[in-house]
Formats: structure tokens, C-alpha cells, sequence
């Protein structure tokens, strides 16, 4: 019962190119929003389309990942888990964070535009020359994907 607590998963499409840091003790964390739509028929029957946007960051190896291969207007699965933080702004303002901590990340798509961005065979580059699945892999210690592009954060 315990792997169900404070998990979530979003679909979605990315708002934003991530920002990626590299923090003074050698961790990376990528931030990026995300947004996740619903559709509803309201009392009188109208169609409501409701956005979501929601803060995602990425530590480490998915932080990589985010900045390799993802950007606005991409489709992704994310997992993770929920988290809530308290700071105090330049101005002496209290500010309430809520974002979501990815631990995993799937890139959706269909067809042949998946095969474009992750590449047909092991080995292949992406359409923007950067690494395959093979190359993905190494950097997060994972098995190569066929399909979709996963990987996994800290």
C-alpha cells in the first residue's frame, strides 16, 4: 500500500522549453510546466474545455532527458509525486509552491512521428542528431526503449 501514496500521473503537453540548472553540488533539476485538458458537459449540455497547468521538475538523469528531448508542445506521460513548499520572496512575501517531483517519464506520440523522434532501429539518432534509444539508455542505466522514450529521475 505504501507505493500508492503521493503518486500522480499527468498527460500532457509541455507549456514551455525546460529550464535546466546545474546546482553547486553537481545535481541537475529541470523545470517545466505542464498542461492537461478536460472536457465536460455542463447542465444546459455545452462542451467546457478546462486547462490545467501544472510545475514539473526533474532531478538528475530525467533532467537530462527533459533538456535532450523534450519541448513545448510535446506529449508526455509524467509520474511522480506531489510537493508542497513554503518560501519567503525578495520582498519579505510568504509564497506556497506546489509542484510535481517526476520520478518517470514516457514521450507519447503516434506513428510515424514517434519513429521520428526516437529513430526506427537501436542506434539511430533523432531527427535533431542528438542520441537514440540506445544512447538514452546508457545515460539513465535503463534498457534501450522500442516505442516510446521512458526514463527514470534521482
Amino acid at each position: 500500500m505504501n507505493a500508492l501514496r503521493n503518486k500522480v500521473q499527468l498527460i500532457g503537453r509541455l507549456g514551455q522549453d525546460p529550464e535546466i540548472r546545474t546546482l553547486e553540488n553537481g545535481k541537475k533539476v529541470a523545470h517545466f510546466n505542464l498542461a492537461t485538458n478536460e472536457s465536460y458537459k455542463n447542465g444546459e449540455g455545452t462542451r467546457i474545455e478546462e486547462t490545467t497547468w501544472h510545475t514539473i521538475v526533474a532531478w538528475n538523469g530525467l533532467a537530462d532527458l527533459s533538456s535532450r528531448f523534450l519541448s513545448k508542445g510535446k506529449e508526455v506521460c509524467i509520474e511522480g509525486r506531489i510537493s508542497y513548499r513554503t518560501y519567503t520572496d525578495k520582498n519579505g512575501n510568504q509564497r506556497n509552491v506546489t509542484e510535481i517531483v517526476a520520478s518517470d517519464l514516457v514521450m507519447l506520440g503516434s506513428g510515424s512521428r514517434t519513429k521520428e523522434l526516437i529513430g526506427d532501429e537501436p542506434g539511430d539518432e533523432l531527427a535533431d542528431g542528438t542520441a537514440g534509444p540506445e544512447e538514452m539508455a546508457a545515460a539513465t542505466g535503463a534498457t534501450a526503449p522500442r516505442g516510446n522514450v521512458k526514463g527514470r529521475g534521482r
